[in-house]
Order: structure tokens, then sequence, then C-alpha cells
């Protein structure tokens, strides 16, 4: 499935760069929102300020040349899956789009869920909408990697990777098809809390799942 739709060429821009420069504007836009980023917020209202925030970034003059050449960021882009139109459309939360000078110009995509006890549990960031979206080749389907964003409202990072572990050891009817149970990764210094896990697709496709927590805790002023 993933070699009929991408070039080799866009496949390997995953290790080329596109992971890393996806990861580090998803961190400029966090760092630069977290100013306004409380605990209350709804994800779409963080989503937006972190979007916001990397647009802004985009714009600036001391940045690595590459990025205001190769990249643009995408909110809310609808996606044409299951015959869906107009407002019923899905929507991916984040898209890195770059601009390689390739036929196939490959997406780095997001999906974002609130994390809070007694409010937003793991089981929603796993869910339908969530993980299983990337899971079931809704979200990323031509694609061998992609990202969860977790906003940690109450809890921190360790205790959501502490859930989110217990969710897959507890996945008996095997709806997360994982492939490889989390591993702890880095791909910035600035991002500490990052994990990766891998899914099996279907026709033996599989896809790698960068899991990022990032702290939203702060009481609202």
């Amino acid at each position: 499935m993933v070699a009929e739709n991408l070039n080799s060429f866009a496949l390997h821009c995953f290790d080329y760069g596109l992971r890393r420069d996806a990861h580090q504007l998803l961190a400029w836009g966090y760092q630069d929102a977290l100013h306004k980023i409380h605990c209350k917020l709804e994800e779409e209202e963080i989503t937006g300020l972190i979007v916001e925030a990397m647009r802004e970034k985009l714009k600036d003059i001391n940045i690595p040349e590459r990025f205001y050449d190769r990249y643009s960021v995408a909110e809310e882009k609808p996606l044409a899956v299951d015959g869906r139109t107009g407002k019923r459309r899905l929507k991916l939360d984040i898209v890195i789009e770059s601009k390689f000078p390739h036929k196939v110009r490959p997406e780095y995509i997001f999906e974002a869920k609130r994390l809070q006890k007694n409010g937003f549990p793991i089981g929603e960031y796993v869910g339908e909408d969530g993980l299983q979206c990337f899971v079931k080749g809704v979200y990323a389907s031509q694609y061998i990697e992609a990202a969860m964003v977790g906003y940690d409202q109450s809890g921190d990072a360790i205790y959501w990777e502490k859930e989110l572990r217990r969710r897959f050891d507890s996945d008996l009817h095997n709806d997360l098809c994982i492939k490889q149970l989390l591993q702890k990764a880095q791909v910035l210094s600035s991002l500490n809390d990052v994990w990766t896990s891998e899914h099996e697709r279907e026709e033996n496709d599989s896809i790698v799942i960068y899991h990022i927590f990032l702290d939203c805790s702060a009481a609202p002023e």
C-alpha cells in the first residue's frame, strides 16, 4: 500500500529531515504559545494557539532558511474518506505540508487529544477518533509514520505514558494491532516526553506512531 502511493524519495523524507523539522515546528509552536495554554482550554483551542505560533515562527528570519522555503502548516485539514463530503468530512488536526520539488510531497500528520484525569482518559486517546484512525488507515494511510500529541491537562507525561502502556497491555481484542510496544524516543532535545510504537495495517503494511506529551496543566489566569 505505501509503495504504491509514495516514491522512494518521499519514503526517505521522514529520515532525511521531515520528521525532525515537523517536530521542531511543533516544539516552537508549543513553547511560543505556552503562556496562553491552560488546563481549561478545549483541544481545538490549544491546537489553534500552537498552529498560530507555528505559522508566526515560519515568518521569523532567524530560523534556518529551509523552514520557510520548505514548509507550511495546515490546521483542521479536511479529509475525503468514507464518501464523506462538506462538513461531514474528517479533519486532520495539524499537518506539516512539505514543498519538496517532487511530484509527491509528503506531509507529517499530528493528531491531538486532551488528557485529563476524570475527564479525558487514555481510552479517548487510543480510541476510534484517536490512535485507531492511524491504525485503521483512515489517517496517513499512504505514510509510514505519524504522531499523536497528548495535551496533559492533569497528571504528567510519566503518568500518561504508564496509562498508555496499561492500555496497550490490555488490548485483548487487538484493536490497536500492536507490532512494537512503547519505546522511549528523542528527536529533539526540546521535546523530552516522546515515545514510539508500531502498529500493523492491512496488506502487511505498518505505521510508526510518535507519542508526544505536552504539559498543558497550568491554571488559567
